[in-house]
């Protein structure tokens, strides 16, 4: 726990109490009490008012105090006070001391009923303001500071900053979730070692707030900078060494907005255009949410257009080099009209990425990839057609079956279908990708492994799971420094490695002839760019093959 919560803690569990007025009304109750006993005949049924007086001194003074008054009320209404008035008769010892024993075990029964509630209360309220997993102000701390300070007009400027960790999910993943916890408190520890002027606040379970009074928006955003600097050295989380991927933004008061609801729901929206944008730190500005409106009715759009069948594919052709003909072609999600359309394919696919519609998408390319090989088949081409697929498909249970529903309903043979899959989909849940693909390869569909040679684990996934896959596909990227000798050769072993392996491999963006004579001097076997083909429409790629002369 921080030193400011220790403090919040410690003020919490205080009562405010006036401590002689209350001795003053436990004194004056027994009194009182022991007068009105004596007055109605000695010691009877209204020594039960002594109560009061017990109970009020539990609750102020706790236990200790509550026996003290205990005993003074019990000598109080004990030996000095008569059983009757009149006749002048005293109490035996016996009575008086068994009464006390009877105060003072209610008084320690109450007290410890009474300590008990407080401590609930106090961990409750403890609850209220702290992240219990850090020890640090949470977000409802957070938004009652914020919401304090600008209700009480006390500061010319308020700053707030915003920091999201960006790769703790990531740690969560791949190291585990302890360590992924450490960092993130690592995180806060250093940040209000850094911040000395501000309040820190874990405000989600990967973001930290900082409320700085008297600071300007600038002087904020470069602190902020600052402070990501700091954070680039890795750190030890148990001799381990953990990267800390941090990213800002800031919002300041009064000058970006004057309600401090509104403060907040503006500082997310500028760490939102922080990540989207690639930026170390973001001051908010009112574009950003002029941009993010236009990015959610590009979501509502892409929607519409979904569901009102505005899309069209494409294909563009593989040659295999051995013979220059069409072996099978890549089906390309396009639009129907695309001069009214401002957003691309490849925008348009990350944001469907983003709001969850991807699903759909892939879906509806399966479905109308499956209509066409259908039409195709009936017109004697036999088309093998290969579909790109997201992590997302993967995840979904249900997509193998779909997968198998609309091969049946075509009657399209799941041999002459392809499906593409890129290295970061298979990391991102190896063991349910790999489940997902053994499933679909016993239907008999041929799997691809799209951008061979990118990533840190393509040799890896070409040992263990090379059976799974037919095919290697090497990304554009590569085939642009083939002419390159080094380049050349590795791309030549990684030609070499891929028929070790009994696989056949897809050089793609292939668009100059001497790209061409070098691939076919690797025993490259297929190729597919724009030096052959751009992607063609389904009646377009009908006449590209009855005019090919390769």
């Amino acid at each position: 726990m921080n030193k400011k919560l220790q403090v919040l803690v410690a003020d919490l569990g205080k009562d405010t109490y006036n401590y002689p007025l209350s001795i003053v009304f436990i004194i004056f109750s027994i009194f009182l009490t022991t007068l009105i006993a004596f007055m109605t005949g000695g010691s009877n049924s209204s020594l039960h008012l002594l109560y009061i007086p017990l109970f009020f001194s539990v609750l102020v003074f706790g236990i200790k105090g509550g026996i003290i008054t205990a005993v003074v009320a019990g000598l109080a209404v004990g030996p000095y006070l008569p059983i009757n008035s009149a006749n002048n008769i005293m109490q035996p010892p016996a009575m008086w001391l068994f009464r006390i024993g009877i105060f003072i075990v209610i008084v320690v029964f109450v007290g410890s009923l009474i300590e008990l509630i407080k401590k609930t209360e106090e961990l409750e309220k403890r609850k209220a303001y702290e992240d219990l997993r850090t020890g640090y102000y949470n977000f409802n701390k957070f938004k009652l500071d914020l919401w304090t300070m600008v209700s009480s007009c006390k500061y010319q400027d308020i700053s707030v900053i915003m920091f999201e960790f960006q790769n703790i999910d990531m740690i969560k993943r791949y190291v585990d979730v302890e360590t992924s916890q450490k960092s993130f408190v690592e995180l806060l520890d250093k940040a209000e070692k850094y911040f000395e002027d501000g309040t820190i606040y874990a405000a989600t379970s990967k973001k930290i707030t900082v409320i700085l009074p008297e600071w300007d928006a600038w002087e904020a955003a470069k602190s902020a900078k600052d402070f990501i600097a700091t954070t680039k050295k890795p750190v030890y989380i148990d001799n381990f060494p953990i990267s800390i991927v941090v990213k800002g933004a800031v919002i300041n008061y009064p000058k970006h907005e004057t309600d401090g609801d509104r403060l907040i729901v503006k500082l997310d929206k500028a760490i939102e255009q922080c990540l989207r944008c690639h930026s170390e730190v973001v001051i908010y500005d009112d574009i950003i949410e002029i941009e993010q409106e236009k990015y959610y009715s590009g979501l509502v759009s892409l929607y519409h257009s979904l569901q009102n069948d505005m899309f069209t594919l494409a294909y563009q052709p593989k040659i295999d080099l051995k013979n220059n003909s069409v072996i099978g072609v890549e089906a390309l999600l396009r639009w129907k009209d695309k001069d009214k359309k401002s957003m691309s394919i490849s925008e348009l696919i990350r944001r469907a990425e983003e709001a969850g519609f991807i699903n759909q998408i892939t879906r509806w390319v399966i479905k109308n990839t499956a209509m066409q090989m259908k039409r195709w088949d009936e017109k004697g081409i036999i088309m093998p057609v290969s579909i790109n697929l997201s992590a997302k498909e993967l995840s979904d249970d249900t997509f193998v079956e779909y997968v198998r529903e609309c091969l049946d309903e075509y009657g399209v043979n799941p041999n002459n279908l392809e499906f593409e899959l890129t290295e970061r989909i298979i990391i991102l849940d190896e063991k349910n990708a790999l489940e997902q693909f053994r499933k679909l390869k016993k239907m008999g569909i041929k799997m691809s492994l799209d951008d061979y040679g990118s990533g840190f684990n393509s040799a890896k996934y070409l040992m263990e799971y090379g059976e799974i896959f037919d095919y290697l596909k090497i990304e554009k990227k590569l085939i642009d420094k083939i002419s390159n000798e080094k380049n050349f050769a590795i791309i030549k072993c990684m030609i070499n490695a891929t028929h070790l392996f009994g696989m056949k491999l897809v050089a793609e963006g292939v668009e100059t002839i001497s790209q061409v004579e070098l691939l076919k001097s690797a025993d490259c076997d297929y190729i597919q760019g724009f030096y052959y083909s751009k992607p063609l429409f389904a009646e377009d790629l009908e006449q590209f093959l009855q005019k090919q002369n390769l």
